[in-house]
């Protein structure tokens, strides 16, 4: 009889201890499961939020992004149709315009913004020769060339302003090679002193 009275009091107990662990191991996983969002939450409150500045910034290089974008997708247009001897050039310039656009795509998360690129569509038109394509493509430099400018004489901080300015510069040598390509000698090549993106192509 005693050894009876041992085994069921040793499965009492037995049991006593499973239910305990068991009410353990509960609590430990709700205090695990309030400590992950509690940390969660610490993380997002300490994510910056970008100030009225910063915002307003970011929705200029949000337009400058969208003809940036817009100019490499007319490129693509027009390279496939250009004479051997000019495609590569073009090609060239659409390669730079993409890193234009990375680098801008950088600059937004300086600023602590999504980028949120302005639509826009640059048509193409019925080209027919290569002429009218290299005076399109000159076109297309120049009106991004005023979009940006017009970026930087609004923005607060200094260094998207510094990247446009390199940008534009850039681009300004592209209407250089672009007005070869269209004829003029070594002189007419060179765009107008500050260039703004409003000169002709040559004649």
């Amino acid at each position: 009889m005693a050894s009876n009275r041992i085994t069921r009091g040793g499965g009492v107990l037995a049991a006593l201890l499973l239910i305990s662990l068991l009410a353990g191991c509960g609590g430990g996983s709700d205090s695990a499961s309030n400590s992950a969002q509690t940390s969660a939450a610490s993380v997002t409150d300490a994510t910056p939020m970008p100030s009225a500045e910063e915002s307003a910034d970011a929705e200029l290089l949000n337009h400058v992004l969208g003809r940036q974008e817009a100019a490499i997708a007319a490129y693509g247009q027009v390279i496939p149709k250009l004479a051997p001897r000019l495609a590569p050039m073009a090609a060239y310039f659409r390669a730079q315009e993409q890193e234009h656009v990375d680098a801008v795509l950088k600059a937004m998360r300086g600023l602590k913004s999504s980028p949120e690129p302005s639509e826009e569509a640059i048509e193409v038109g019925d080209l027919t020769s290569d002429r009218e394509r290299l005076e399109f493509l000159y076109e297309v430099e120049s009106a991004t060339i005023d979009e940006e400018l017009s970026a930087i004489s609004s923005l607060e901080a200094s260094w998207p302003r510094s990247l446009l300015s390199s940008t534009v510069a850039n681009q300004a040598q592209h209407l250089t090679l672009l007005r070869q390509a269209l004829g003029a000698g070594p002189l007419a090549s060179v765009p107008v002193p500050f260039e703004n993106g409003t000169a002709v192509p040559p004649e």
